[in-house]
């Protein structure tokens, strides 16, 4: 029944008889999914989707954050990693940096979009016209979301809920075009001309939600923006607030108005963004171990509130210091009603299996125990 509680927290009157479980599969060793699912994903790659959903199965896992499972595709590209390697050539011949069994995108300074060219200078940034490069109206945008969202749902079946996402909601999109060095060289130059740019860089990501609010069958949605590092904002909060957060409600709006609720994503320690963020619209947020658990559930007891879990804990260990960070997270978070559980920035591949089973044995059996608590019983 995990698709149909994953379904049921995105309700205000969530009533399910655990806590929920969000989670990102994809980065998982080799070694885990086969241990996991019986399955060896390199050696049987007709039955990758397969693996995928019995993992997801093991993991009692609710909502897909990601877009959906791996498919059996023949372009799916999938590495066994076993030569040491840690960086290979894509299919375009960019780097490309171990993920799981998979690979992502080796970024240059923050850069995701490393095919479209960097600026050269503050000058060309502040000019910078990204509509040359996403030129996509929200009709066109729609039917490529459609095809989409309903291969997510196949990918998926009936293992969980894949969350649709849009990556780059507002401050992402300089990072991810420009790097972190040239986006903070260009966000403290002309503050009237980045403001322009800026609001060139929202229209995009409108027409996206736009599109996304129009796509047939879908229940919830992620906005994703990296506004923080583990020590903090990047820049002053003032800042965000003059550039990036007066775009949101515009962002947000065409998902709101259909009544397609909002969980806002973002790395680092957000935790001076968190009223930002609720004002703008955002019915859940997805966070790090860095923000304040405590803090969320005891001001924000009725939004969706998804962690946070630290990934590193379940890769070091030992398993004393796994338990005490599961522990801590769901007794905390249990307290508020739409709480999910999650480890911050997905499963990886360096968590040893035992590690993961003991997280897992831990956490399904919290789950019910603290929800019945926090229920009385029912």
């Amino acid at each position: 029944m995990s698709k149909e509680l994953g379904l049921a927290v995105l309700q205000p009157d969530y009533n399910g008889t655990r806590i929920p479980v969000m989670e990102h599969l994809l980065g998982l060793s080799r070694e885990a999914i086969q241990h996991f699912s019986g399955i060896d994903p390199v050696a049987e790659r007709h039955r990758l989707n397969e693996a995928f959903r019995r993992v997801a199965e093991a993991f009692e896992v609710d909502l897909n954050w990601g877009g959906g499972l791996p498919a059996d595709h023949p372009n799916m590209v999938v590495y066994a990693w076993d030569d040491g390697e840690t960086v290979k050539p894509n299919a375009r011949g960019d780097e490309a940096v171990q993920w799981g069994i998979f690979h992502a995108a080796h970024q240059e300074d923050g850069r995701h979009f490393v095919h479209i060219p960097k600026p050269a200078s503050v000058e060309e940034a502040l000019d910078f016209q990204p509509l040359e490069h996403f030129p996509h109206t929200s009709e066109q945008y729609r039917e490529q979301f459609q095809a989409s969202y309903d291969a997510m749902l196949a990918s998926t079946g009936g293992s969980c809920y894949p969350l649709p996402h849009h990556y780059t909601t507002c401050f992402h999109w300089p990072l991810a075009i420009f790097g972190f060095e040239l986006l903070c060289l260009t966000g403290l130059s002309d503050e009237a001309r980045f403001s322009q740019l800026m609001g060139r860089f929202a229209e995009i990501s409108i027409r996206i939600t736009t599109a996304w609010s129009q796509v047939q069958g879908m229940k919830g949605f992620i906005l994703h923006d990296d506004l923080a590092m583990t020590s903090g904002p990047i820049f002053s909060p003032a800042w965000y607030r003059r550039h990036i957060f007066p775009h949101y409600p515009a962002i947000f709006r065409p998902l709101i108005k259909v009544g397609i609720p909002i969980i806002f994503c973002s790395d680092g320690d957000i935790t001076e963004f968190v009223d930002d963020i609720f004002a703008a619209g955002a019915e859940g947020l997805n966070f790090e171990h860095l923000v304040d658990l405590e803090s969320l559930v005891d001001r924000y007891p009725d939004k969706i509130l998804i962690g946070n879990i630290d990934s590193a804990t379940l890769a070091r260990g030992p398993k004393e210091a796994i338990e005490r960070e599961v522990r801590r997270c769901m007794e905390i978070g249990s307290r508020a009603r739409r709480f999910l559980v999650n480890v911050g920035g997905g499963m990886t591949h360096d968590m040893p299996i035992e590690h993961l089973e003991c997280y897992l044995s831990l956490r399904k059996h919290l789950a019910r125990r603290l929800r019945a608590v926090s229920t009385g019983g029912r």
